[in-house]
């Protein structure tokens, strides 16, 4: 029986590892149940007439009411009966008699015992609560929990301390019905909050079959995170054989936690891993995780096709691992800190324990919690970096260190570590109130390598613009600017020597806006905004000392000189919708924008018969359509003049189609043709059939190699309260086969 650890109180939002069986949330209502009775008692005071007694007065907002209600003054017993009802704020406790001895704190709940809060309902045949002892029991209890549907029972749910609790014969399940597909039952359960808690005689069973057995478990019940055990997977795979992980959850901190995965596999050895979580006060979190592995298998064999399909590099090293993390810190003065880690020990680590029950899609997604993406498993090169940063009203402080891992080792390594960096920003702002806008951009870097050239860098970039309005519709902007760049090198010789450029940087932008309403009037779509925005652009730039070559990349010599002229007509169309219940609302149905550049220069090269001028550049033009939530389309394409044909094509779109229960059939197709370079088509189909089955298909395919890059199918099935889902897939020359099974309320079991 594993360990859980239920949702916690405190402000750390962690994943939910749930036991064998979960009965916190029982003890809790129970607890609750308690408690309300408990603070019924100051309402029944002697001075107060009966009706006031049960009522309450003053700050209480408990309300009781009944058929008849009396009081013997004697025996200090307050009697209520007949539809028992008592309230507050959305509790509420109801019976068909109710009886409390205020000599001895006994109270009596008999016929229909029913309590609500929260959405949740407990009931039982009768209660018997001691408020003095806080002791009591509930028979032939019935407890439902709205938000993860759980259904639990049990013949005697007692309280037999202040914080312990027992219950006899208890079944737990989220299947609705007298007889539930699959359930999970005890004979005797001890448990005690903020402690552990005992079980005997539990069974996992389906329908009535009993399917697993544990004549004794020990768990955790308390309302943090708890450290334990948590569930283990087992699996098979061609590559790696029988394989198992049991995973330990250690809850060290109210804000700290790790996870240690220890993960056997027949054919590699003990691979040994560890995740790690903070969180702290204004949105500052980290985590880091890191696999170990002594390879059994130590020497690449580069003869074997699935090997070579993984990288064409040997690998030699029994030592594989992988670390990552990333971190958001908030520091004092408005600083803010960002970290990226990603260290791989080879090129092949990523692509051979990646798609399996453990590796890599079965760690915490880094990239969603943090909202920063991580270099793809076949990039040639790791990412790692730490920010530090500052952002006020009108400018901007960046200090940054970077490094990137070539996986593959070669034997020389000429990549250029930006190991420092540092970039101060002042935006543009008026003179006196009043234009011209003035801006400054400077910038300073450190460059190293194993094998080349490195050094210093900085830059500075003042620029002045002046904005101005011709007429209603017209506006125009022409700025002025200039670039100095300044290398300090260390060359491989061991001679230093430096370097300077410049550039001078002339702008001018003409734009106007037009726009008309067009009344529609079919739907609830009252009317559609067309708005028209050409503008016509000028660029000139004109550096000096072009004939200095650069030690590394410099963004001021990408273009060299540029004389060109840009035109764009972007269109926007939004769309006015009238809704019954919440009035007039907006939204946008797409944008067409096209965009044409010349290159005056190239128009007055001068031209021979075997390089012909070509100052055209290609036709650019995007579109974005957002008809509905259910279909979406975003597409891009640039046409060649001169080769009279599509250079680069790019479209993505996404249709859902509603079914009922909350259920979407849907399309998502993604084409990216870059000419000479790269094609591919990858499509996701997915369909929901009768009586709960869903089935899908979806690949990713080279058209110009014409081979398949991934392609798989599933069938699903889903009750009321389980699942299972069974996934064929082929992906790096390696077939695969899962089924994945699901219990609502209690998470998912795989096997591969």
């Amino acid at each position: 029986m594993g360990a859980g650890t239920p949702n916690p109180p405190n402000p750390v939002t962690m994943r939910d590892k749930r036991s064998g069986i979960i009965l916190n949330r029982v003890l809790f209502f129970t607890l609750l149940f308690f408690s309300l009775a408990l603070k019924c008692t100051p309402l029944l005071a002697v001075d107060a007439s009966p009706r006031d007694r049960l009522i309450g007065r003053g700050h209480e907002p408990w309300t009781i009411t009944a058929n008849t209600m009396s009081y013997d003054e004697t025996k200090g017993l307050y009697v209520a009966e007949g539809d028992v009802v008592i309230k507050r704020q959305g509790q509420v406790i109801s019976a068909q008699k109710a009886k409390y001895n205020e000599k001895t704190g006994v109270v009596e709940l008999s016929g229909s015992v029913i309590v609500k809060a929260n959405g949740d309902e407990l009931s039982g045949q009768s209660a018997l609560l001691n408020l003095i002892t806080r002791r009591g029991r509930i028979s032939k209890g019935h407890l439902f929990i709205q938000k993860n549907h759980y259904y639990i029972s049990g013949d005697l749910i007692q309280k037999t301390g202040p914080s312990t609790y027992r219950v006899k014969n208890c079944r737990l399940t989220t299947c609705d019905g007298e007889k539930p597909d699959w359930s999970i039952t005890g004979s005797d359960v001890k448990v005690t909050i903020e402690g552990y808690g005992s079980v005997k005689n539990a069974v996992f069973r389906i329908r009535n079959f009993p399917v697993m057995y544990f004549p004794y478990a020990i768990f955790p019940v308390k309302t943090k995170r708890q450290t334990g055990f948590l569930p283990p997977s087992i699996g098979y795979s061609g590559r790696n054989g029988l394989e198992g992980e049991v995973p330990f959850f250690w809850a060290f901190a109210d804000q700290m936690d790790a996870t240690f995965y220890e993960r056997l596999m027949s054919k590699r050895g003990l691979m040994q891993g560890l995740e790690a979580r903070y969180v702290a006060e204004a949105g500052s979190k980290g985590a880091a995780l890191f696999d170990i592995l002594e390879d059994r298998v130590a020497v690449k064999n580069l003869a074997d096709p699935k090997e070579a399909d993984l990288s064409p590099y040997p690998r030699t090293n029994r030592t594989r691992y992988w670390f990552r993390g990333k971190a958001n810190q908030n520091l004092p003065l408005g600083l803010d800190v960002r970290l990226d880690a990603d260290f791989v020990s080879d090129q092949d680590y990523l692509k051979e324990f990646e798609s399996n029950l453990f590796g890599y899609q079965a760690r915490p997604d880094l990239a969603g919690d943090f909202g920063r993406e991580m270099d793809e498993r076949r990039s040639p090169t790791r990412r790692s970096s730490l920010r530090l940063g500052r952002d006020g009203e009108d400018y901007s402080f960046q200090a940054a260190t970077s490094y990137y891992e070539r996986p593959e080792n070669p034997p020389t390594d000429n990549t250029p570590q930006p190991l420092a960096e540092g970039r101060f920003e002042m935006l543009p702002g008026t003179l006196r109130q009043s234009p011209p806008f003035l801006g400054l951009d400077t910038e300073y870097g450190y460059i190293w390598r194993d094998a080349g050239i490195k050094g210093h860098r900085a830059s500075v970039s003042p620029g002045l613009s002046y904005p101005m309005w011709l007429g209603r519709y017209v506006e125009f902007e022409p700025s002025l600017g200039y670039t100095l760049n300044t290398q300090w090198t260390d060359e491989a010789e061991g001679q230093v020597g430096n370097q300077s450029k410049g550039a001078y940087d002339f702008k001018a932008r003409l734009s106007a806006t037009a726009e008309r309403v067009f009344n529609l009037g079919f739907g609830n779509n009252a009317a559609l905004k067309h708005k028209l925005a050409p503008s016509l652009s000028y660029e000139y730039r004109a550096p000096r000392a072009q004939d200095k070559q650069s030690a590394w990349f410099e963004p001021i010599d990408v273009e060299g000189k540029v004389n060109r002229i840009s035109f764009s007509l972007e269109n926007f169309f939004d769309a006015r919708k009238e809704k019954k219940k919440n009035g007039l609302e907006y939204v946008q149905w797409g944008t067409l924008t096209l965009t044409q550049g010349y290159d005056v220069t190239e128009a007055r090269r001068h031209e021979n018969p075997e390089q012909r001028r070509r100052p055209f550049d290609p036709l650019v033009g995007e579109m974005n359509l957002r008809f509905s939530s259910f279909l979406t389309l975003d597409s891009g394409a640039e046409w060649d003049y001169y080769d009279h044909s599509v250079s680069r094509a790019e479209v993505a779109l996404d249709l859902s189609i509603p079914r009922s229960g909350g259920r979407f059939d849907s399309l998502v197709v993604n084409y990216l043709q870059e000419k000479g370079v790269s094609k591919s088509l990858s499509y996701s189909l997915t369909l929901n059939l009768p009586y709960g089955f869903t089935t899908g298909f979806s690949e990713s395919r080279d058209l110009m190699l014409r081979r398949d890059i991934d392609r798989s199918c599933w069938l699903d099935y889903q009750s009321q309260c389980w699942g299972v889902r069974v996934i064929a897939q082929r992906a790096e020359n390696v077939n695969s086969f899962m089924v994945t099974f699901r219990l609502l309320g209690m998470g998912s079991i795989k096997s591969r």
